[in-house]
């Protein structure tokens, strides 16, 4: 090695240290604050622990116990991933230092949450880089592009071609071979025998964490826990066992609750993901006096969104049930077809007497900043109010949010 690589080398040392002490910050500063918020129990401290391991992967390798599979998103069956052996971890960075290392691979104006997990697959040590196995579904072209950006960092990748067009004999049947396809690959990387008997007993773990999930969020609407706190559960859903992380929702469901002040409006909160230790939006939507009574975030309320329903337990019953569960009940805006989702989200509001929503739009999330626009007419043609606040992981808009959500309260 002559100087030059030397002195190459060192310098990219002492970034990796750098960011490393950048995120261990992050997290520290998040976790204080959530354990200042109104209505944190030592409940909440297992889910604060499964959230750290974030900073040990080897400890998190360990806890798991399993080989990992890391998914991109929530319309992956991750009943076919538990069932094969693996664990389905989400590839979920909320970290704004971790970006520093993406930097010089990818364009300026990527999207915040790919920045972040291509930055993860560029660190020394990180979970996604443990992960045995990617998988990636052809959602947006950011999610299409993430495995030319990291740069062969993911050694074994599989690409699964989502249909855009959703409710269609075509895209239903192309869905199901894609499911089929997952599968057929699993079972490439897994020794496990009797798939059909695996596949039951997932799918009956993953429905206890439905019913438990379905049971926080009936909580969050009566104002009796912190919609903060209920995001930090629901970021740590896949950094966990799901028997363990069900069991310690229901602990949550059955603690003594009050209600959070009631003069706080209620409003419904839609667009981009929100992925821990970046929690900026929703606590500043708290300390604008107003409370997220409901939301259809991938990383909240939607990442279990409806239960299988088979008519028999053959493999091909239960393949074809949860093909179809994951599939037309998913509302992301990358489908052409997607008026279910405005029904529901309409419902959701009258039922609930939501009057506002507050759309989020993370900078370069191509498919919520063109559906902001349709989502915003439609909304105000039912006579509700509209707000979109677009940012990033930054924190230096934070006062200017802070603002203009105290001025939409007012309109409320």
């Amino acid at each position: 090695m002559n100087q030059a690589e030397s002195a190459l080398e060192n310098k990219q040392g002492q970034l990796q240290e750098k960011v490393k002490k950048e995120i261990e910050r992050e997290f520290d500063k998040e976790f204080i604050r959530l354990r200042e918020n109104t209505g944190f129990s030592e409940e909440y401290e297992y889910f604060l622990h499964i959230l750290s391991f974030q900073l040990y992967p080897e400890k998190f390798k360990e806890y798991i116990g399993k080989p990992l599979a890391g998914i991109s998103c929530v319309q992956m069956p991750c009943e076919l991933f538990d069932a094969s052996g693996f664990h389905p971890l989400r590839l979920c960075s909320g970290s704004f230092a971790v970006q520093r290392l993406s930097l010089p691979h990818i364009p300026a104006l990527t999207c915040p949450f790919i920045k972040s997990i291509t930055g993860a697959f560029y660190r020394d040590e990180s979970i996604e880089k443990l992960c045995d196995l990617i998988v990636i579904p052809s959602t947006c072209d950011w999610t299409v592009k993430l495995p030319e950006m990291t740069g062969g960092k993911a050694e074994s990748i599989h690409v699964l071609e989502l249909p855009h067009v959703k409710e269609s004999e075509r895209g239903v049947k192309r869905w199901t071979g894609e499911v089929y396809e997952l599968k057929r690959i699993l079972k490439n990387y897994s020794n496990k025998r009797s798939f059909r008997k695996h596949l039951h007993i997932s799918i009956n773990r993953y429905i206890d964490a439905w019913y438990a999930l379905n049971e926080l969020i009936q909580l969050k609407r009566k104002k009796l826990i912190s919609p903060v706190l209920s995001m930090v559960v629901t970021n740590a859903f896949m950094l966990d066992s799901v028997e363990s992380w069900t069991k310690n929702v229901q602990r949550i469901i059955k603690m003594d609750h009050h209600h959070i002040d009631n003069s706080r409006s209620e409003i419904f909160l839609a667009g981009s993901p929100i992925f821990f230790p970046n929690m900026k939006l929703a606590r500043l939507i708290e300390e604008a006096g107003m409370h997220i009574a409901a939301d259809e975030l991938c990383t909240s309320e939607r990442i279990l969104t409806s239960v299988p329903v088979y008519d028999e337990d053959s493999e091909y019953g239960m393949m074809k049930a949860l093909a179809e569960s994951y599939h037309l009940s998913c509302s992301c805006p990358v489908y052409i077809d997607n008026e279910r989702r405005i029904r529901n989200i309409l419902y959701t509001m009258r039922t609930n007497g939501i009057k506002g929503v507050v759309y989020h739009v993370l900078k370069g999330c191509h498919p919520y900043d063109i559906d902001s626009f349709s989502f915003e007419r439609k909304m105000k043609e039912e006579g509700f109010r509209f707000l979109k606040i677009e940012t990033d992981y930054s924190k230096e808009d934070r006062m200017n949010i802070l603002m203009r959500l105290e001025a939409f309260r007012e309109t409320l």
